[in-house]
């Protein structure tokens, strides 16, 4: 079975869907006030969980702000067996693992 991955960079439209994201000489940067993102972040997420039939592994990955993290760390902690985290350049490590 093969492990979700689910990338946190403004890239991923779905997950900041609602939110304001804007491209600057070619970096995205989000304008929506982080308060008012946490609340679109933590809906999307939910909807993305509760759509996923396949909770084994997950993996979450790209460059995003702790608050983002935090957000769906909390969304998917007992939602998947076992979570992951990959910063890009150490490769995975195991945060979360329920039996």
């Amino acid at each position: 079975m093969a492990k979700k991955i689910i990338d946190l960079s403004l890239k991923n439209g779905e997950l900041y869907k609602g939110c304001a994201v804007e491209d600057v000489a070619g970096r995205l940067n989000l304008t929506t006030p982080v308060g008012e993102a946490v609340n679109h972040v933590g809906k999307n997420i939910a909807e993305m969980v509760e759509a996923d039939t396949e909770r084994d592994e997950l993996v979450l990955t790209g460059p995003m702000a702790v608050w983002s993290y935090l957000v769906v760390f909390h969304a998917t902690v007992h939602a998947y067996r076992r979570i992951y985290y990959d910063d890009g350049r150490t490769g995975e490590v195991l945060v979360a693992a329920h039996g």
